[in-house]
């Protein structure tokens, strides 16, 4: 009995640590706001046309200039209890105003990556960007080999304060040629560490394709990833298909491995009955046939 104890007390946090990697990788604990779940879909028989619906653009503005207003707010609460010489509440004022400016902004009215708004092109080495960039991706090697790192909370800070350099590279120093890289590593992050911010993979696919399209022979596997995405997470085959092959064209990064990967999912995604990876039965008909085999007894008798 002590040892069936013991034992259990060794498999329970086992058993806990794999239920939390599953929910963690696969989100079975997002769920919706339930302020938004309760509203109801309109009827089938409801026929709305385009003058029915709110203006987006005027929506995402008034939400913008209200969130800059209040962080401005912040900022003058901050100074005035600086200027009464009380650091607790000026420290408060600045500790929110952190928070409010770290919470993502999604891009409501583009199809690009937030920061795509604005002229971005690698041409040119600045070492103010290079600083910030090196800043990034010396955070991301201390966690990203770091097994079910995703799930840490001290690697979810330090990957968001990863992505603060890169997108200050990407805001600050546009014509950097870290750009491209910049973008590869925000779209890595959202999809590997801040899924709770991307639940939907829409900013890492963005981030994604903004890096190959700055350098259409980037070094970094970022075709790959958004196939495997669309593979994996949304079930789009036509769109991983389309990536897959993208991957072997460019022959991207110089990755071998992820080009095998890529050449059998197109296999098995394009004609899953024909894949060679699909169990078969034994073909019967090209098998030689073989003659019963007839037991040999020996005759006791014969001399």
């Amino acid at each position: 009995m002590p040892n069936r104890s013991v034992f259990h007390r060794l498999l329970t946090p086992i058993i806990t640590l794999s239920f939390l990697t599953i929910a963690g990788c696969e989100g079975v604990a997002r769920r919706h706001d339930k302020r938004v779940g309760e509203i109801k879909p309109p009827s089938l028989e409801a026929n709305y046309t385009k003058g029915d619906l709110p203006n987006f653009p005027d929506h995402v503005e008034n939400m913008l200039a209200v969130r800059l207003a209040y962080i401005n707010q912040l900022i003058s609460l901050e100074r005035g209890y600086l200027m009464a010489g009380d650091t607790v509440r000026a420290n408060w004022a600045r500790r929110q105003r952190e928070l409010t400016e770290n919470v993502e902004v999604y891009p409501y009215l583009t199809a690009a990556a937030p920061e795509e708004s604005v002229e971005v092109s690698p041409e040119e080495r600045i070492p103010e960007a290079d600083a910030l960039y090196s800043r990034g991706v010396e955070l991301v090697d201390k966690f990203d080999s770091v097994p079910f790192g995703g799930l840490l909370k001290p690697n979810k800070k330090k990957a968001r304060q990863a992505l603060g350099y890169f997108k200050q590279v990407l805001r600050e120093y546009p014509k950097s040629d870290k750009v491209d890289d910049c973008a590869f590593y925000c779209g890595d992050i959202y999809k590997e560490y801040l899924r709770d911010d991307d639940p939907d993979n829409e900013l890492a696919l963005r981030y994604y394709k903004w890096a190959y399209t700055l350098d259409p022979v980037t070094p970094h596997p970022a075709r790959f990833h958004s196939a495997v995405v669309y593979d994996f997470r949304l079930h789009n085959r036509e769109k991983a298909i389309e990536l897959y092959h993208q991957v072997l064209e460019t022959e991207e990064a110089s990755n071998e491995s992820n080009q095998r990967f890529s050449a059998t999912r197109i296999e098995q995604l394009s004609d899953d009955d024909g894949s060679h990876l699909r169990p078969r039965e034994p073909d019967l008909a090209s098998e030689p046939r073989r003659e019963p085999r007839v037991p040999v007894t020996a005759n006791l008798n014969e001399k």
